[in-house]
């Protein structure tokens, strides 16, 4: 009889990166068309994102991926791909932000568990709230 396997068990970060300077730049036709992208982004690489959360100066994602996919290049390749393609749709961006990026560099995040993760997604779902947004 085969030997059955488990699936590789999934991790989850929150993650969090904001907008060059802390510049309140995301407005709703910015909003709409990151959490367009976003996606398209994901099925490129080894994770998933599960929730998005956006407020004017950042962003929160929870991102579920492989134990083996490297958590740094995701974030990154979500920074590049999403600065590029923002700044190309939204050309104004670049102005009001006096960069040729839309991100800072910098990013934060939180392993989550399967435990937690309800939790994690009313947090970030609720994230206009949070900051009188909504």
């Amino acid at each position: 009889m085969p030997k059955q396997t488990t699936p590789p068990a999934r991790v989850y970060y929150h993650v969090t990166f904001q907008t060059r300077r802390r510049i309140p730049a995301i407005y709703d036709e910015v909003e709409a068309y990151f959490r367009e992208v976003v996606p398209q982004i994901a099925k490129q690489g080894e994770f998933v994102v599960l929730e998005v959360g956006v407020v004017p100066t950042h962003v929160h994602l929870l991102i579920e991926k492989a134990p083996w996919a490297d958590l740094v290049a995701i974030v990154h390749a979500i920074q590049d791909s999403t600065s590029t393609s923002l700044l190309e749709h939204f050309p104004e961006l670049a102005l009001d932000l006096k960069a040729d990026r839309f991100w800072t560099d910098g990013y934060h995040y939180e392993r989550h568990t399967q435990k937690s993760l309800e939790t994690v997604r009313r947090y970030i779902r609720d994230q206009k709230r949070h900051h009188g947004l909504a």
